[in-house]
């Protein structure tokens, strides 16, 4: 079985992939989420496979993170169960896999994985030649980036895909850990599959709404609308997120509080983190435009305080817990 493919190859394969689009936090993309063709039967990988190659853990992996991009040289690799699913719409271009020590975002760029990686599923990833990043808090693996916005890029071409991931046998479903607040501050958390119980909401969300009379989206800072005034409520965003219909409703029917009157380049889904609290520890579930629950309301009784447990993907953005739903089975009144 061969997994090197030669390195002119490699080389415009890598040169191809380079100026693909690259990773952004701050807005989904659609998703696919209908159903491909049944795939042909394909081989599932073991352990024996690898003989000869390094196993490392992923903890072990992020670790080698040294503050700045490293594309690894080790001729290393990493398996996990699959945690994550983009069915519902609310996971972009990624997939989460987690071991017995840690967790960690591969950065695909495709959809439809859900498809192709079932949750508990065992995956093997060959890190060589592949790119360790942070992103506002969070390392994961992905490709070597052109942006210098970002420390990795998505691995965009199949050749390259199918030459560093690959699928083993399914296995039992993971069990979601139960954070407490003290345990949701322990780094092995992030990326991994967990719930957060006793979550309160505090009727507050954060969004940015683009616009310029000019049509350009580039320059966050002067053409985006932040939603984030601790004490100014909700705006009226009582669903998870805001589809491209939801946002004309609010934006025609003047339902933002405290919103000055802009002009938006087009009315799109914008994803929406709305806020709950923990004791002390605050935790935004965050929720794709795209997603299939993005117009459901949350319920009023949830808004009215009752306690919910969360199940989902831990994150962090800055200092900022946010949970990615995978869709809203995870949501439980307690």
């Amino acid at each position: 079985m061969k997994f090197n493919i030669s390195n002119k190859i490699f080389s415009l394969i890598a040169a191809a992939s380079a100026v693909l689009g690259l990773s952004s936090c701050e807005e989904f993309g659609p998703v696919f989420t209908g159903k491909y063709d049944e795939p042909a039967p394909y081989e599932y990988y073991t352990d024996e496979d690898f003989a000869g190659k390094t196993h490392v853990t992923i903890a072990e992996l992020k670790a080698m993170y040294p503050g700045t991009p490293l594309e690894i040289s080790d001729d290393i690799y990493i398996k996990g169960q699959v945690v994550s699913s983009d069915r519902s719409g609310n996971v972009y271009k990624t997939m989460y896999i987690q071991d017995e020590t840690a967790g960690i975002e591969i950065k695909m760029g495709k959809t439809g994985l859900y498809n192709e990686y079932k949750t508990g599923q065992w995956v093997y990833i060959l890190c060589k030649d592949l790119s360790l990043g942070n992103y506002r808090g969070m390392i994961g693996l992905g490709y070597e980036s052109s942006d210098p916005k970002y420390e990795t890029a998505y691995i965009e071409v199949q050749l390259i895909i199918d030459s560093h991931v690959f699928r083993g046998e399914m296995g039992d479903p993971v069990q979601p850990e139960v954070l407490t607040e003290t345990t949701i501050a322990d780094p092995s958390n992030l990326a991994t599959y967990v719930t957060v119980p006793g979550l309160v909401y505090m009727n507050r969300v954060f969004c940015m709404l683009y616009y310029d009379p000019d049509g350009n989206r580039e320059d966050y800072q002067n053409n985006c609308l932040f939603l984030d005034e601790e004490g100014d409520g909700n705006y009226g965003i009582n669903t998870w997120a805001l589809t491209e219909e939801r946002t004309k409703a609010h934006y025609y029917e003047d339902r933002f509080d405290g919103m000055a009157t802009k002009d938006f380049v087009s009315f799109t889904p914008y994803s929406v983190s709305q806020y709950f609290e923990m004791g002390s520890e605050t935790v935004q579930i965050r929720s794709s435009g795209y997603s299939r629950f993005a117009d459901e309301e949350i319920d009023p009784e949830i808004r009215s305080g009752a306690p919910i447990s969360a199940t989902g993907i831990l994150t962090i953005y800055d200092g900022e817990y946010q949970l990615t739903l995978l869709d809203l089975s995870g949501i439980r009144i307690e």
